[in-house]
């Protein structure tokens, strides 16, 4: 709508650098806490997804200012550790900026660097975030050795959601997971197959979704 297209306008008069602050924090949601947003606003990330009249690099110590400056600005706030957008058509206007033939590679990117760059005692923490920003990637990964990475990640994510008892994030999960395997999963990865096929079947269940546990159930027997 006009506002949205106004904030668009308003969001490229900053610097670059606070352009692609919050241009990257959009894709994650409306709020995001500092440590996490610190995990992928790196020069990693920002090479990956670089857009032509950007910056070459934009280092970790360059974000703080532009969160800053995207805060003084209107665009942001800042309550406690996390930042979030002043209202949904900022957070909009900001991903809107993003090519949208782009959009999946930067979620991947993002997603990869939550997982790649959260210490050993943070991780569980940003699983899911990781995990979801991965798999609106999902088209932009080519290689079966990626995508049975992505469906390793599924497979603990969907775990982590069981033992929360958020039973159709969890079938998601291992849905998403099945998916990403190659054709000869059966074959070549048959535990996590059935692991996830199983966790799959017990998730749907717990969501009273009967007739899909059934045909999951026919398809394991069979093999």
């Amino acid at each position: 709508d006009d506002i949205v297209k106004v904030l668009m306008s308003k969001i490229l008069q900053l610097s670059v650098n606070a352009q692609l602050t919050i241009m990257l924090m959009s894709c994650v949601g409306s709020s995001c806490s500092e440590p996490t947003l610190l995990l992928f606003l790196n020069d990693k990330t920002v090479k990956n997804i670089k857009r032509e009249g950007m910056v070459d690099e934009v280092g970790r110590p360059d974000m703080l200012p532009s969160f800053s400056e995207a805060v003084r600005e209107g665009f942001l706030k800042k309550q406690g550790s996390n930042y979030m957008f002043t209202h949904d058509q900022a957070q909009c206007a900001a991903y809107l900026l993003i090519p949208a033939e782009e959009r999946d590679f930067w979620h991947l990117q993002i997603g990869l660097s939550i997982r790649n760059n959260a210490p050993s005692n943070y991780e569980s923490k940003v699983i899911f975030i990781a995990v979801d920003q991965m798999n609106r990637g999902i088209a932009s990964i080519k290689l079966d050795d990626q995508k049975l990475f992505l469906a390793k990640l599924n497979m603990l994510a969907g775990e982590k959601a069981m033992a929360l008892s958020t039973f159709s994030s969890a079938a998601s999960y291992f849905e998403t997971g099945i998916k990403l395997l190659s054709q000869d999963h059966w074959e070549n990865e048959y535990d996590l197959t059935i692991h996830l096929y199983n966790y799959y079947a017990e998730a749907e269940y717990c969501n009273g979704n009967f007739s899909e546990v059934g045909k999951v159930t026919k398809l394991v027997l069979e093999k």
